[in-house]
């Protein structure tokens, strides 16, 4: 598979022997890790080591604390200290935080090196390191930025099999959201098989859904935009809970749903809301937030423009639609998934 520059490799046992593409030039490569992907990073930077390179790994902070300008600035230093040049290689291995500022800090230093991105959480898989973005969080979500393709992004199957339910549960977040703008079988398919769904197939239409998008419209001036459905109030969730980008995105959907319920006449949020639960997400949040804190932060969105907010609603299962949303809507929203009683619970599932 391949969208642009980069060329996406899917299989198993492929850590090792097609983790960097063939480049001459090429001395020395910086690998940035997290402690959760740290014995992989172990493995790759051996492989390395026994060829014709100079590896060496950089560890970032667990989590979203990776995604700041101080953090990034570490990585820099790093970077001069190891002597890397224009040919030589930054590679992130992890999930959606690392590749993010991975790719943010290889499009940035010496103004622009080769980044290769190593996904080893589902959610990185299908979205974090999939279509350009770059970015850490000043404030809000990826507020700081650029567009830029790694040159490869590895996916190794194996990897992804082994992962913990939780993470496998989160990525599915993102998976469910492939699905409802732009695949409905990937949707049947998750409401049959919830996380049980065969991760290669699981992997391989969710990215399809966003190469396509990502190959019409690069720069997120357009249709680009369907990829952000249940992430104008998720973002702000995450901000303001504290919870996992992929719980915040399901809640979010959640809220989407509504949205568009009201404004679209959408008449299959219960049936989302069951594949949601059915994937171990949560549909409501487990404490009440602030609403002018939720509001600021959604007024951050990068989706924003002069009319207001912009959200992403669904007309339909696979047709997203952008449209403006007035703030007593909002509001409604984030009421649906305030906590009532026993409603505010996880959801626990049944994959």
């Amino acid at each position: 598979m391949a969208v642009s520059d980069s060329e996406i490799v899917i299989g198993r046992g492929v850590l090792e022997d097609e983790i960097l593409p063939p480049r001459p030039s090429r001395h020395r490569v910086a690998i940035l890790s997290q402690a959760g992907s740290s014995a992989i990073a172990g493995r790759i930077n051996q492989a390395l080591q026994n060829g014709p390179v100079d590896a060496a790994v950089i560890e970032l902070p667990d989590g979203e604390p990776a995604k700041t300008l101080a953090a990034a600035e570490h990585v820099y230093r790093e970077l001069n200290r190891l002597g890397l040049t224009r040919q030589d290689t930054v590679l992130a291995v992890g999930g959606g935080a690392v590749t993010d500022v991975g790719g943010f800090v290889a499009a940035t230093y010496l103004r622009g090196i080769e980044a290769v991105y190593c996904s080893t959480t589902l959610l990185g898989a299908v979205d974090a390191a999939i279509g350009g973005k770059t970015g850490v969080n000043v404030g809000g979500k990826n507020l700081v930025g650029v567009f830029a393709h790694p040159t490869r992004i590895v996916i190794d199957l194996d990897v992804l099999d082994a992962l913990p339910a939780d993470l496998r549960s989160q990525g599915m977040a993102e998976v469910l959201k492939a699905g409802l703008i732009g695949d409905s079988e990937l949707v049947d398919l998750l409401e049959r098989d919830g996380l049980g769904a065969d991760i290669e197939e699981v992997v391989t239409r969710a990215i399809a859904v966003k190469l396509g998008v990502v190959a019409e419209d690069f720069r997120e001036s357009g249709r680009r935009a369907f990829l952000n459905y249940g992430h104008t109030l998720g973002h702000a969730i995450e901000v303001a809970s504290g919870v996992s980008h992929g719980e915040a995105v399901a809640i979010g959907m959640v809220a989407a749903g509504v949205v568009s319920a009201e404004l679209t006449g959408f008449d299959e949020e219960a049936r989302v809301g069951s594949i949601i639960t059915d994937l171990g997400l949560p549909v409501r949040l487990t404490g009440h937030l602030d609403r002018d804190q939720m509001l600021a932060l959604i007024r951050l969105d990068k989706k924003r423009d002069q009319s207001g907010i912009r959200m992403v609603l669904l007309e339909a299962i696979g047709h997203p639609i952008v449209q403006t949303v007035d703030e007593p809507v909002i509001l409604e929203a984030l009421t649906a998934i305030q906590p009532s009683g026993s409603v505010g619970q996880r959801a626990t599932g049944n994959g």
